[in-house]
């Protein structure tokens, strides 16, 4: 997400309460009377401030909800339609609005947006919107370093500084990658992502990249990572009352390829990803047996055991003059 987003916010907020202060000054100095300075540098002051605390509270831990940037756009609107009548009310039809006035609208204007606020921020905290989830991210994994097994080059990024367990679980996820089927996994610490590594370079996979590149893929994926895990953990807290337990596997599979989110640990995860829609079955049981690798290098039990079905046997044959059963029957 485009974190220069926040600055135009901020832009914005300044830009719509202070026009009603600049057309004031205009309209002092067309009367020619003398402007009250110290109240206009206290405006200008206030709505700076809050204009760099809706800058830095967004930077800080997620974005504001949608619904929250509405309501303090259709205030400050309010709030240009006051500075108006106060401003120009003297000069367009020789009358003025009273200071009361002037003052009771715009604290009822500030009682509304923090009351929105307010609100919007307790079902923010409850789940029920997405944050900013690049906020809180963390550093990616910058150390690079490429393996070549068998037709396969691997690329391999890490964290600078990874502990004996992360270099296990490195070691795990490397000697799963392949050309064939799996082709990104990467896994994420409550740091952040520890590490993650790939065949996306390998000339054979080419012809999978028609309008993005291989970098512009990895850095997609650890976004798209983190989302599901954002969404996990919300639904996690309605299944809470089905004594389901965690989700532990989350499976996007779309047209061409799919991608997995493997739940490990508190906090731990792994998303792998393969381009090949014909491999998604393979794929997918590669992810549910690594995860169980990964769990043992932390010295937690397996979590992913399953069993497919034999092809066949759990269908009976139909034949072809035999009747449906009717609906409900």
């Amino acid at each position: 997400m485009d974190r220069d987003r926040f600055a135009r916010f901020a832009i914005v907020i300044a830009t719509f309460v202070l026009a009603p202060v600049l057309l004031e000054m205009l309209a002092w100095y067309i009367e020619g009377e003398e402007y009250n300075v110290s109240r206009a540098i206290t405006v200008i002051s206030v709505v700076t401030g809050l204009a760099l605390i809706a800058l830095v509270a967004g930077r800080l831990r997620g974005r504001l909800p949608t619904m929250l940037v509405t309501a303090m756009t259709v205030t400050a609107a309010g709030g240009i339609v006051l500075g108006f009548a106060a401003g120009f009310g003297p000069v367009l039809w020789n009358g003025h609005m009273s200071g009361e006035l002037l003052g009771l609208s715009m604290i009822g204007i500030a009682a509304f947006t923090l009351l929105t606020g307010t609100y919007l921020l307790v079902l923010f905290r409850r789940g029920l919107y997405v944050p900013h989830l690049e906020a809180t991210a963390g550093p990616s994994p910058t150390t690079t370093k490429r393996k070549v097994i068998g037709e396969s080059e691997i690329l391999i990024r890490t964290q600078p500084d990874i502990s004996a367990a992360l270099e296990k679980a490195l070691g795990s996820c490397v000697s799963v990658i392949d050309q064939d089927d799996l082709h990104f996994v990467a896994f994420f610490s409550p740091g952040g992502c520890a590490f993650y590594t790939d065949v996306l370079d390998d000339a054979d996979l080419q012809h999978f990249f028609h309008e993005s590149t291989p970098e512009e893929r990895r850095i997609s994926y650890l976004k798209l990572g983190r989302q599901l895990e954002w969404i996990g953990q919300r639904l996690d807290t309605h299944l809470r009352l089905l004594e389901s337990g965690t989700v532990i596997r989350t499976v996007l599979d779309v047209e061409r390829g799919a991608l997995f989110h493997y739940w490990v640990d508190h906090g731990r995860y792994v998303v792998g990803v393969t381009l090949d829609q014909r491999k998604v079955g393979q794929a997918d049981d590669k992810m549910a047996k690594l995860v169980d690798m990964i769990r043992g290098h932390f010295t937690l039990p397996p979590i992913n055991q399953r069993s497919r079905p034999e092809p066949g046997g759990n269908l009976r044959a139909i034949r072809e003059d035999q009747a449906w059963p009717e609906s409900g029957s």
